[in-house]
């Protein structure tokens, strides 16, 4: 257990200095994020979603809320264990795609036809997607951080 929190972004030294400005975003508000996103995969499961009831079959539904529960576990361990950085690329850019495809299917497939989409719940789905994104150019600058680092050992 001890290794495993010495691997955290929550042990001593996980944050170098230079980077303790974002140390409450690293700490807490990303992985806050990330069980948001995994509840909301829940909820897809289990209460579903009255767009997503009339475009997909049930069992599709079901799907693609366990596929989005996973892609946020996987965006959330990548961001309490650092060096998993990769894995969160892949996980955030698919969160992101899975957002903006909701977000699409609100715009294009209202709840009711012949009605205005619910713009509402289209901004509050936009409204989240910043801080992922924001986290995917912090991701990108540190790989190439890396990626010089390398160069120059090299």
């Amino acid at each position: 257990m001890r290794r495993l929190f010495a691997a955290s972004i929550w042990a001593p030294g996980a944050i170098p200095p230079d980077e303790w400005k974002y140390r409450w975003l690293k700490r807490l508000w990303l992985p806050i994020y990330d069980l948001f996103a995994i509840a909301a995969g829940i909820c897809a499961v289990v209460f579903g979603s009255r767009l997503l009831n009339r475009l997909l079959d049930g069992t599709l539904l079901d799907v693609v809320g366990i596929v989005f529960t996973g892609v946020a576990l996987v965006c959330l361990l990548g961001v309490m264990f650092p060096r998993l950085w990769l894995v969160e690329i892949v996980g955030k850019v698919i969160l992101v795609g899975m957002i903006g495809a909701y977000m699409s299917a609100i715009v294009f497939y209202p709840t009711v036809p012949n009605e205005s989409p619910n713009w509402f719940v289209f901004a509050m789905l936009g409204f989240g997607l910043p801080l992922a994104m924001f986290r995917l150019s912090l991701l990108g600058e540190e790989w190439k951080e890396r990626h010089a680092e390398q160069e120059r050992d090299a």
